[in-house]
């Protein structure tokens, strides 16, 4: 019986990813097709760009989590694909790069230099290239993953807020509402990440409640995004 409401739950959480995975990729092309073709604005293509190696990203850790993972698995189950950890690897590469644009970006929008792109850059490729390419082990990748995603957490949504507070009129509620957005969506990426810890501590090993926190707390940080970028174009 448990086996079946595992697997059940297994499969919201599957259908709940599919929906961040959809919505990165509809953002994506709005994006690029709807906006950015139209204004040349970069930082609409960036954007673009970021949901793009988002969508890429969480396509890989999709196949990890859910068929190269046996923690995510019934008890006594064997993973579709083996056990592997490619998968998380190169969906933590292109996630991580996916920061590094955005950053890049918000560090341009902030001091509206070359210099600061770069340096905004460089942390968010340094973990991803680490987390991407060098073998570490559970615990050790967790931590990385899981605390450096709690910094951006706090860190993208705070260069928002910045510009909020240095902003005016609609613009203002843009960059607020992004800042928001940014935060709901990386909050629910810090619980994926930490989902097993959590489940230990708190829900007596069943992952049932993280794993669905996680991609409900994305779609409603997508939600949010959208909508603070539409009020950005309305200025």
């Amino acid at each position: 019986m448990m086996q079946t409401v595992d697997m059940i739950i297994r499969e919201v959480q599957a259908g709940l990813w599919f929906l961040v995975v959809g919505y990165y990729f509809f953002i994506f092309i709005f994006l690029l097709f709807f906006r950015w073709r139209n204004t040349r604005n970069p930082f609409q293509l960036a954007m673009a760009l970021f949901f793009l190696l988002l969508a890429i990203g969480r396509c890989f850790y999709f196949v990890g989590d859910f068929y190269a993972d046996p923690r995510s698995l019934a008890e006594g189950l064997t993973p579709y694909l083996g056990v592997s950890d490619f998968w998380l690897m190169a969906g933590s590469f292109f996630q991580w790069m996916a920061l590094a644009i955005l950053s890049a970006t918000a560090g341009f929008m902030i001091l509206g230099k070359r210099w600061a792109e770069i340096a905004f850059a460089v942390p968010a490729v340094s973990i991803g290239v680490v987390l991407g390419f060098v073998p570490l082990d559970a615990t050790t990748r967790g931590l990385l993953a899981g605390g450096a995603g709690a910094v951006y957490a706090l860190f993208i949504p705070l260069l928002f807020w910045y510009l909020a507070w240095q902003s005016g009129g609609k613009l203002r509620r843009s960059n607020a509402l992004l800042g928001l957005g940014f935060f709901i969506l990386f909050a629910g990426r810090v619980i994926h990440s930490i989902r097993y810890p959590i489940a230990d501590a708190f829900f007596g090993g069943s992952i049932a409640i993280p794993g669905v926190i996680a991609p409900g707390l994305e779609v409603i940080g997508l939600i949010v995004i959208a909508t603070g970028n539409e009020w950005g174009q309305s200025v």
